[in-house]
């Protein structure tokens, strides 16, 4: 199975999106699943230090008084406390995730699919938990190295330009698939789910995706006989 997913990693409802995914793989307890990560900035001109609170950026961004941005941080703190993340989104320090994005590109490159599930829950978990700053260098770099990357190959990375056009083609392809917004998952080339699912309807897709899959192998297999 095959499942690729579009996400930015300052996205709350990208951290709640790809947990929920992942632990309906574990309750399945399926193996054969390759998972493709795909850029999109959802502010390729954010800075590259904090220039203000959660709050202030949520009501500037919704055109919401500070009273109702309040109250959607608390609710997607909850959802993420709910499903046993330690969500601190009111704290968070926004800033640029293309240098993130671009070391995802490298860790995806190692073909390793341990490294790459590492990288980026340690860039959501940096991100929501921890309340680091994703344009900084040496976070990334710790990141990076802890979750299996060669130092020197991340050093690399970021003393330069490399992979910029990996993730400027990820977000061509999402603006030419018709994507607005993230998270965005598409399960087997041809189903697509845009947003964040419970993990229940997760499970349902799966199954689905699986059945079909036994299916076709069993209706190959008589073909072949």
């Amino acid at each position: 199975m095959k499942i690729s997913y579009w996400i930015d990693y300052n996205c709350p409802y990208c951290y709640l999106g790809i947990t929920r995914l992942n632990n309906a793989i574990n309750k399945l307890k399926l193996e054969d699943v390759k998972i493709d990560t795909h850029a999109f900035e959802l502010d390729p001109n954010a800075p590259k230090t904090c220039q203000n609170t959660t709050l202030e950026r949520f009501s500037k961004k919704y055109n919401m008084t500070k009273e109702d941005a309040q109250k959607e941080i608390d609710k997607i703190t909850k959802w993420g406390t709910d499903d046993g993340l330690n969500m601190k989104y009111e704290s968070c320090r926004f800033t640029n995730t293309r240098d993130a994005h671009r070391l995802a590109k490298l860790a995806i490159q190692s073909n390793n699919q341990e490294i790459i599930s590492e990288f980026n829950n340690a860039l959501f978990e940096a991100y929501f938990s921890e309340n680091l700053e994703l344009a900084d260098k040496e976070t990334l770099k710790d990141l990076a190295t802890k979750a299996g990357l060669n130092k020197k190959d991340v050093i690399e990375v970021l003393d330069s330009n490399k992979f910029d056009k990996e993730v400027e083609l990820d977000e061509r392809v999402a603006l030419d698939t018709g994507i607005q917004g993230v998270p965005y998952f598409i399960f087997n080339n041809k189903y697509p789910i845009p947003g964040v699912l419970p993990e229940s309807e997760f499970v349902n897709v799966l199954k689905k995706i699986k059945f079909e899959e036994e299916f076709a192998e069993k209706i190959n297999s008589k073909q072949n006989k």
